[in-house]
C-alpha cells in the first residue's frame, strides 16, 4: 500500500485526474457550478463524456438515452423563450439537453409506467456519468431543469427532438471560473449512518 501511495502522490496532477477527483478517493468531484470562463472546453473532452453517459445502467439494454447539444442559434432561441434570464443564459459555454426515448409510457404519455421508469432511471445515470466524466478533465456542469423557466416541451422543439422523447434534464457545461477541487459541496442534512440500513 505504501508503494502505491508513493506512485500517486509522483503522479503530475494533469495525468492523475481519476486519482484527484476519485469518489474512492473521498476528495472533491462533481459540483455544480454556475460560473465559468468563456475558455472553450476540448471537444475531445466533450465526446468522453457522452460515450461515459451511455454506459450507464440500463435494464433490458434498451438504450433510452437521447443528448442534444445546443449551439448559439438554439440557445438563442432559448433566450428568447425566457428573456428575463437571456443574460443568465448568454453566460453559459455549454448546454447539453438529456432526453428519455421509452416505448413504456403509461396511457396518458407519462413516465409512471416500471418499464418507463427504469428507462428514466438509465438517462439520469448517463447525466451523472456525463457530469463526472467532464469533472475528471476538469469541466464544471450544473443540472437545469424548472430554474430555466421554460416548458420542457419548448426546450425539445428548439433541440429539434421528435416528439415522443421527454427532457430530463438540461447540462451546463463550462471551464470553471474557480476549480472544482476548490468548490465545497453544500452541507448534506442526512449522513451515512442516517441514510444506510444494513440488513442482516
Amino acid at each position: 500500500m505504501k508503494i502505491i501511495a508513493v506512485i500517486l502522490t509522483a503522479l503530475p496532477a494533469a495525468t492523475s485526474a481519476w486519482a484527484s477527483f476519485s469518489i474512492a478517493q473521498g476528495l472533491p468531484i462533481r459540483r455544480s457550478i454556475a460560473k465559468f470562463t468563456e475558455d472553450k472546453v476540448p471537444e475531445d473532452a466533450v465526446t468522453k463524456a457522452a460515450e461515459a453517459a451511455l454506459m450507464a445502467p440500463n435494464h433490458f439494454l434498451s438504450e433510452p438515452t437521447r443528448m442534444y447539444d445546443l449551439g448559439p442559434e438554439a440557445v438563442e432561441k432559448l433566450k428568447g423563450l425566457n428573456e428575463d434570464k437571456a443574460k443568465m443564459f448568454s453566460g453559459i459555454p455549454g448546454w447539453m439537453i438529456f432526453a428519455v426515448k421509452t416505448e413504456h409510457l403509461d396511457d396518458n404519455g407519462g413516465i409512471s409506467a416500471k418499464l418507463a421508469l427504469e428507462d428514466h432511471a438509465t438517462v439520469a445515470c448517463a447525466a451523472q456519468n456525463f457530469m463526472q466524466s467532464l469533472a475528471e478533465d476538469g469541466v464544471g456542469t450544473k443540472w437545469m431543469t424548472g430554474a430555466l423557466g421554460i416548458d420542457p416541451t419548448e426546450i425539445m422543439k428548439v433541440a429539434g427532438a421528435p416528439e415522443d422523447e421527454k427532457m430530463i434534464g438540461a447540462i451546463w457545461y463550462g471551464i470553471p471560473a474557480k476549480p472544482i477541487d476548490e468548490q465545497r459541496a453544500p452541507k448534506r442534512k442526512m449522513s451515512v449512518d442516517d441514510a444506510l440500513t444494513k440488513v442482516a
